[in-house]
């Protein structure tokens, strides 16, 4: 950009040169001066030869002394020239040093890859040697562990090979003692062969004794019945969830309370006699059963079959979940029926409204008793009272009965008859 300046300045000045060279030789011209005793037209030819070459004398130095470019293309252009052969000899240098740099380059490259190439293959070979030695280091840890195991295993048969040691020299000597016993059970042989005569005719005698025996008990049996097969003989509630023993405790209460109940029922003196006979093995599943529930247990204790009075009271345990069936004052049992018009049906139709609340209460939950089937009773106060308050009315009434108290699964029921009319 410099140098088009710098041509256009040149080009401008050289315009004026030529136009100022021009006017002034034209001025000389028209005035007819004359030096150095030229003709004027001689005169104004060198006027403006010598007017151009000062213009152009002045315009180089003002530009030489304002641009160093212009003294440098004037006065430097040798010193450049050697410059530029000097750096082109540089240059070649550098040139030829980049080319053997680039060799040098490509080689160490090579080396760099054939270096890295080792240096993989050799992280490789030690991830290799690693997991190795951890598989070397693993079956060295499960060898230590089976020695010492063995040790142990080693130690303990050494103690047990002294034990039994001990042991043979106490068999030898019981050996010993046992041949001596055997020599004097030889010479009792004799002794006892007198006894077995003796115990011969007392076997005997006991079979006479026991053939007596079956025909007293079955004199016996043709006796009294007391309990009848499947009567209720006592019903209690046990708590659950206690421990084997706490249980068991709680159960034989009960058993032995139900045999003070028999013994005080046949009226017998003797308080201490065992009259009721339970099998250890249905005990023992019955205790764990209570002992494995959360909730308390209804145990009822009945006979297994008829029982004559003088034979023991075979019982069996039977074990309900016990849980509440009616709350205080809830309805057990509604029913809508014509007022009858004498006292004996008013009795009827007590009775058979009594059954339906019996049937309700045992579908609701409540045992009933296996030999009479009912879950209650009702005192004949309490009957003829309600017999009463239903001849008082007439038409349609709704008999209503209501538990008097919480019933629980075991009962028994306590029922309150309410009466209203229906209209």
């Amino acid at each position: 950009m410099y140098g088009v300046v710098l041509i256009a300045i040149i080009a401008v000045m050289g315009g004026a040169i030529a136009y100022i060279g021009d006017k002034l030789g034209t001025k000389v011209g028209k005035k007819k001066l004359s030096i150095f005793g030229l003709r004027p037209k001689h005169t104004s030819i060198i006027v403006t030869i010598v007017t151009g070459i000062l213009i152009s004398a002045i315009t180089l130095g003002f530009m030489t002394a304002v641009s160093w470019d212009v003294r440098t293309a004037l006065f430097g252009m040798e010193e450049l020239k050697a410059e530029l052969v000097s750096l082109n000899s540089e240059v070649d240098s550098k040139s030829s040093e980049l080319e053997h740099s680039r060799a040098a380059l490509e080689t160490k490259t090579a080396e760099y890859v054939a270096i890295t190439a080792k240096v993989k293959d050799n992280a490789e070979r030690l991830a290799q040697s690693i997991a190795e030695l951890d598989e070397v280091t693993a079956e060295r840890d499960k060898a230590a562990a089976a020695l010492s195991r063995l040790q142990s295993d080693y130690s303990l048969a050494q103690k047990d090979l002294t034990k039994y040691q001990k042991d043979i020299k106490n068999l030898q000597a019981t050996k010993t003692e046992l041949d001596s016993r055997i020599a004097g059970l030889n010479t009792k042989m004799n002794e006892l062969t007198t006894v077995k005569t003796a115990l011969q005719s007392d076997v005997d005698r006991l079979n006479d004794l026991t053939v007596s025996l079956k025909n007293g008990l079955q004199n016996v049996r043709e006796g009294t019945v007391v309990f009848r097969t499947g009567e209720v003989l006592s019903t209690s509630v046990v708590e659950g969830g206690k421990s084997p023993e706490d249980t068991a405790n709680s159960l034989g209460a009960v058993v032995y309370k139900t045999n003070v109940q028999i013994l005080n029922k046949l009226d017998v003196a003797d308080k201490k006699l065992e009259i009721l006979w339970i099998a250890r093995s249905e005990f023992d599943q019955a205790a764990a059963l209570i002992s494995g529930t959360n909730q308390p247990v209804i145990v009822r204790i009945s006979t297994v079959g008829n029982t004559v009075y003088g034979e023991p009271v075979i019982g069996r345990l039977e074990l309900y979940p016990n849980h509440l069936v009616y709350n205080k004052g809830e309805v057990v049992y509604r029913e809508v029926v014509t007022a009858p018009g004498n006292a004996q049906q008013a009795e009827e139709t007590v009775m058979l409204f009594l059954q339906q609340v019996n049937a309700a209460a045992v579908t609701q939950g409540i045992l009933p008793d296996p030999i009479q089937g009912t879950v209650g009773s009702m005192s004949g106060s309490q009957l003829f009272e309600v017999v009463n308050r239903v001849k008082r009315y007439n038409g349609k009434i709704e008999l209503v009965a209501e538990a008097k108290a919480d019933t629980y699964t075991a009962g028994p029921l306590q029922i309150e008859i309410r009466i209203k009319s229906v209209f």
